[in-house]
């Protein structure tokens, strides 16, 4: 049984290790076979975007061994390239000088494992382009060039708009190298999380082919549902025998919860196959730990997006009944994206085209895509809207969790009250001014907001105003074949005052 690549993003460890690998060279093999190989990729964090780029780096090294049993093993030239590999992950931009000395040191590292020693070490596009200048001079080939989280420093700063314009131009510049230097670059892909525009960081760089919305590419990261049953059978097989679900019962809560990533928004393919894919990492701990959790939202979880969302206004209601279009992703800078377009990227939204091949342009609708994102997305929505720490949001839901599963309704009342304390006074307030006739019907409808909210921040089934014979109930939980039925009601000041008073009378 092979172990699981948990946290593994380099393919020759991954192999040598006998670890799990779901084989997308197919994917590698069509994008590298066209004649112009300039390309940039947005995905979400999390999906395996390092992994492709080690992939192909020991694909352009040569290393024919590794990729044996592999699709591609007999259909790659195994022609040795030097490599540039440059990854912004982890790289410290608090100011300009210390993110160009990070830049350096990265190519530094770059040019000792292609046996280059670099003269120009103060400016990073200067050193950028010596650097590629000499691996074509030594090695007497066009060089490979992969870029993993191309914007990351933008995104660490994305709150602070004169900063990011400043990180803007630094990056600009070194990734104009590219451009100046195309005639020597025989393969370059460059990935992120989110797409690039035409004023920003590659606005010196037209020549790339963002390959994110196309189809071929669109299962490339991410495990399609067929890929889950092929590869990892043997742990599915442990999770029945633990649980005694069957196989169809188990799959379908599997892709419920985190299945239904598109994307190029074509759901079915003309077959009818679904080709929407599983978020990666989500499946790997799942089957690490043998329970259901929101592994992809709770785990690594940027603060950038919790940041942006609290200097956006965003209405939970705007943000689900958007249509985009492909170009919209290139209209803005990333600090200035509308919020469905920024979660949309970040990967809590997924998007379904919803028009033809004879429009005029294809056009997209958000959906959350699984119980995990759905998790996520709500937390943070709940804590922004009421203007709620995310961390005591947190807290509060693990709570409300925790008395669901163990049916101590006490318990669970307790944790929708303290969150009411927190955030009604505000609502209850400016309903209350508003001197309208229904704003008791309106802070009921607030409340019952709050609660749906909260619930779905928990991850539990949660329906509004349920019809029954005896009428409809305005909030209905279910969980583990426990019904929670809650009827919500707001007193008038007079009321609350009766109310008081018989209590107090019966304390006596």
């Amino acid at each position: 049984m092979k172990e699981l690549p948990l946290g593994l993003n380099d393919f020759k460890d991954l192999i040598k290790g006998n670890f799990v690998y779901v084989d997308k060279t197919m994917y590698i093999h069509e994008l590298v076979k066209r004649q112009k190989g300039l390309y940039l990729l947005s995905r979400p964090r999390r999906f395996g975007k390092s992994l492709l780029l080690s992939t192909l780096y020991y694909l352009f090294k040569g290393e024919r061994e590794l990729f044996e049993g592999t699709w591609i093993y007999d259909k790659w030239s195994w022609e040795e390239y030097p490599v540039i590999r440059i990854n912004l992950a982890d790289v410290n931009s608090e100011t300009i000088e210390i993110l160009n000395k990070e830049l350096i040191n990265i190519l530094k590292e770059q040019a000792k494992e292609l046996g280059i020693e670099l003269e120009e070490l103060d400016e990073a596009s200067i050193a950028f382009r010596e650097l590629i200048l000499r691996c074509k001079e030594k090695y007497g080939k066009k060089v490979v060039v992969l870029v993993d989280e191309y914007e990351k420093p933008v995104l660490d700063n994305v709150t602070e708009k004169e900063k990011v314009e400043e990180i803007r131009r630094k990056l600009r510049n070194f990734y104009g190298v590219l451009k100046a230097q195309e005639e020597k670059i025989s393969f370059l892909l460059i990935t992120g999380l989110t797409k690039f525009t035409k004023m920003g960081v590659f606005s010196a760089l037209n020549n790339l082919t963002d390959i994110s919305f196309k189809p071929e590419y669109a299962q490339m990261l991410g495990y399609t549902h067929e890929e889950v049953i092929e590869y990892f059978d043997e742990y599915i097989a442990r999770y029945l025998q633990l649980t005694g679900l069957s196989k169809d019962e188990f799959l379908e809560m599997f892709r419920e919860y985190y299945d239904g990533y598109s994307f190029d928004g074509i759901w079915y393919d003309e077959e009818g196959k679904d080709r929407r894919v599983y978020n990666p990492y989500a499946v790997l701990l799942f089957f690490d730990n043998m329970r259901f959790a929101p592994y992809w939202s709770e785990t690594g979880a940027p603060s950038f997006v919790y940041e942006y969302l609290k200097k956006h206004k965003v209405s939970r209601k705007d943000l689900f009944a958007q249509k985009i279009a492909q170009s919209d992703f290139s209209q803005w800078e990333i600090e200035d994206n509308p919020p469905h377009l920024f979660l949309a990227q970040a990967g809590y939204l997924s998007t379904k085209l919803v028009t033809s091949r004879t429009a005029p342009q294809p056009i997209y609708e958000l959906y959350v895509p699984n119980t995990d994102a759905r998790i996520g997305v709500e937390k943070l929505l709940f804590a922004v809207e009421h203007k709620l720490d995310l961390a005591m949001v947190t807290s509060k839901v693990n709570e409300l969790v925790w008395a669901v599963e163990t049916r101590d309704v006490e318990r669970m009342v307790g944790v929708i009250d303290s969150v009411y304390a927190r955030v009604s006074w505000r609502v209850r307030r400016r309903i209350e001014r508003s001197g309208g006739k229904d704003r008791l019907t309106h802070l009921e409808s607030f409340y019952q907001g709050v609660m749906v909210s909260l619930m779905e921040s928990a991850g539990l089934s949660v329906v509004v105003e349920e019809e029954s014979a005896g009428g409809s109930a305005d909030v209905v939980v279910r969980m583990n074949g426990v019904v929670y039925v809650i009827e919500l009601k707001v007193e008038t000041d007079q009321e609350f005052c009766v109310r008081r008073k018989e209590n107090n009378h019966m304390r006596k």
